[in-house]
């Protein structure tokens, strides 16, 4: 594990130096936990040319000793900033070149950071991290597995818990429950439920309409292990008979599974979506569906790049990503259907592919 994160940092160090940077100020929390394995907070990470340091405070000694084995720590007390922490480890007599995270520091802290080291020169940085960040290494991966896999039992666990009787919150609830039960850190997002019309809404937030009466329910969910996520989407079939939401279904299952058909290296993140977009477009529906068709995840639920229009990035061996088409319509409802997928060297791996997901397998699973 150590070695990890050491060779996270020098992946940093590296870039540092050859951009004749002496200094990288890591300060988005997320990149710190990512090179150093600190799950706590209100704490930045200096990358020197030679070494690192955490600056943390009083509250996290033992929580850094235990996290962090083999890391210098500067803890700072209470009444000192962790701004001027900065100025007084980097010192503000000496001079230097200092990078720093635009996309996480704010103008403020920026402000007093200039202030603490009047001698060296600061320069922005956008998505250093965050780049390295989109390919998962073999601990990551398990991790994810991990979250899919707890995620996926709660969701089988709701057959004998959906009942006419129960409201979308009702069902919130206990996915929530059960995804704690079977070992999740907590959910990676506020779960989406929504039933009969309510599925057109993309992001619903649960309400206390009940499921009677209702053709179907839209299921978005996904469970956190050791800091890393998965994302979800199912849609439980009431109405089996129902000829167009067997339409709409097999549309969306149609795009989704020839987008995923078509991820490998080298490809581009666009390319991917417009396949999903096409086959649906071709159906008629190219306005109902309103959304990019997925998006990398891990320590975050929204990492870079993604599936969309607008999105050039060439898919790489390791990058882990939702592919998610949905048709929305209004007054009626919506279907979304989303896997979890690992890039390959020759394509991918659908990671969630033990849920069911054609229409036939959904109605007999509830």
């Amino acid at each position: 594990m150590i070695n990890r994160f050491l060779k996270r940092r020098g992946q940093i160090r590296r870039y540092a130096i050859k951009q004749q940077f002496d200094a990288v100020l890591i300060s988005n929390p997320i990149n710190v936990r990512y090179l150093t394995g600190f799950t706590g907070g209100d704490s930045y990470l200096i990358i020197g040319r030679s070494d690192d340091l955490l600056l943390s405070d009083t509250r996290f000694t033992i929580q850094v000793e235990e996290e962090c084995l083999g890391l210098d720590a500067y803890f700072r007390s209470a009444s000192e900033p962790l701004t001027q922490a900065v100025g007084r480890t980097l010192g503000k007599t000496t001079s230097g070149k200092l990078a720093i995270e635009a996309g996480s520091l704010t103008l403020a802290k920026y402000d007093r950071i200039v202030q603490e080291l009047p001698l060296w020169t600061m320069v922005s940085t956008q998505n250093l991290v965050e780049e390295l960040r989109q390919i998962k290494d073999s601990s990551e991966r398990q991790s994810i597995r991990k979250a899919i896999d707890t995620a996926s039992l709660a969701f089988f666990a709701l057959k004998k818990f959906i009942t006419p009787e129960r409201s979308e919150i009702d069902i919130r609830n206990e996915l929530e429950h059960r995804m704690r039960l079977y070992g999740a850190e907590d959910k990676s997002f506020p779960t989406i439920i929504g039933a009969g019309a309510r599925a057109a809404l993309p992001h619903g937030s649960p309400s206390s309409q009940k499921l009677a009466g209702q053709s179907h329910l839209l299921i978005d969910w996904g469970a956190i292990t050791n800091g890393y996520m998965s994302d979800l989407t199912r849609v439980a079939i009431f109405a089996k008979k129902d000829k167009k939401l067997r339409t709409i279904y097999e549309i969306v299952l149609k795009a989704q599974e020839a987008a995923i058909r078509a991820i490998r290296p080298g490809k581009r993140c666009h390319e991917i979506d417009a396949v999903a977009r096409s086959v649906i477009s071709d159906a008629g529906h190219g306005k109902h569906f309103n959304h990019g068709l997925g998006h990398s995840f891990g320590l975050e639920i929204h990492e870079s790049p993604r599936f969309s229009a607008g999105d050039r990035t060439i898919l790489k061996a390791g990058m882990v990503m939702t592919v998610e088409p949905g048709i929305y319509l209004k007054g009626w409802g919506g279907v979304r259907i989303e896997d979890d997928i690992l890039v390959t060297k020759t394509g991918c791996e659908v990671l969630s592919r033990f849920i069911p997901k054609s229409f036939d397998e959904i109605c007999c699973l509830f």
